[in-house]
């Protein structure tokens, strides 16, 4: 079988191939296992105005809930509701809304990002262990926490780079 030489080159060939199939196969196994996985979402209605708007569209990347932080933007699909919110509260924190304020554990929350302050009263609630609290930064026109109340952690679908 081997003793011509394009034989050779053609079998050699084709081993090639078949290991840089195996190559990009592990490497696609690896990316989606390590949660590395992205897609882009367009920002629907005036809830996260005066940082974002209306049609701006958004990276979706999946990442450990354990990773995300109070503030980041996060993409959801919770009671019917699919979008990008802010993530106010985490597992365990306490959550008032007065004031035209939102507190965290009893304390002034410092939003570093600007918004819009809110016009409702939201009383404590006390997040479980899987419990987490978002808000549009237009909180007056925002359909969010404040209506449902909590989300749970696997309603967070990733988290949501401009």
């Amino acid at each position: 079988m081997f003793c011509n030489p394009m034989s050779w080159a053609i079998w050699m060939n084709q081993k090639t191939w078949q290991r840089a199939a195996v190559t990009i196969c592990v490497m696609v196994i690896l990316q989606i296992s390590c949660g590395q996985q992205y897609s882009q979402v367009e920002l629907d209605g005036h809830s996260m105005e005066p940082n974002f708007f209306d049609g701006q569209m958004f990276d979706i990347e999946e990442v450990p809930l354990f990773e995300l932080k109070r503030g980041d933007l996060v993409f959801i699909n919770s009671n019917g509701y699919i979008g990008v919110k802010r993530l106010i509260g985490l597992p365990d924190d306490t959550i008032a809304v007065h004031d035209g304020n939102v507190f965290v554990n009893g304390t002034l929350l410092v939003e570093p990002y600007e918004v819009i302050q809110p016009t409702y009263t939201v009383e404590e609630i006390k997040l479980g262990v899987n419990s987490y609290f978002v808000l549009g930064d237009n909180r007056p026109d925002s359909v969010d926490s404040h209506l449902w109340g909590p989300i749970k952690g696997e309603d967070i679908k990733g988290k949501a780079i401009p």
